[in-house]
């Protein structure tokens, strides 16, 4: 089931309520269900390595990084009849089907372990955090297919900032959907309130 699955399921529920407290009500229901989704993570395959790493995450729950996406997930009423479940969250999509991204330009810039502090601290974007860490005295090279960092004296470790692909492929973890189980307890709590 797509985003469009949801709200034309919804519409075959709200159809049947003659108030629009109800249907608004049966929207906010669907929206907790598809948070619940997300949170709980089952079936998502496992977050890579790479990804566990640069969240310094030992459990590495799938999706759940910054709880950005989830909070986004909201209920509006369209009219006394219809309710729209969905999020204006722009990786969405891709996280609830799969798919490539691949680079615009030449290279996509996947950060490295440590890279979620300098992020914080530089910026989000790689050339802010690869300035903050040289006016910090860090050495900044290329080496292959990476870019990395270390302090300027003799011996210092050398540590990877980014690795440079030119496309990457997220898994399918599908979290926006209602199963028929689902909707049947949003029809029958719905109808069971009294408002």
């Amino acid at each position: 089931m797509n985003f469009t699955d949801v709200d034309a399921e919804l519409k075959k529920i709200t159809a049947e309520l003659s108030d629009p407290g109800k249907v608004a009500l049966a929207g906010v229901k669907a929206a907790d269900i598809i948070r619940k989704h997300l949170y709980e993570g089952e079936g998502f395959e496992p977050l890579g390595q790479v990804t566990k790493d640069y969240r310094g995450d030992k459990k590495g729950r799938p999706l759940l990084d910054t709880g950005h996406l989830r909070d986004s997930i909201t209920a509006e009423l369209v009219n006394k009849e219809t309710v729209s479940v969905g999020t204006t969250v722009k990786y969405a999509a891709i996280q609830n089907n799969g798919g490539v991204i691949t680079a615009k330009k030449e290279w996509l810039f996947i950060p490295g372990p440590r890279m979620r502090y300098y992020e914080r601290k530089f910026g989000r974007k790689p050339g802010d955090v690869l300035n903050g860490l040289r006016s910090e005295g860090f050495w900044v090279y290329r080496a292959g297919r990476a870019v990395f960092y270390r302090e300027k004296e003799k011996g210092s470790e050398a540590h990877v900032a980014y690795y440079l692909k030119k496309s990457v492929e997220i898994p399918k973890r599908e979290f926006f959907y209602l199963t028929d189980e689902e909707l049947n307890q949003i029809t029958k709590e719905v109808a069971d309130e009294i408002l």
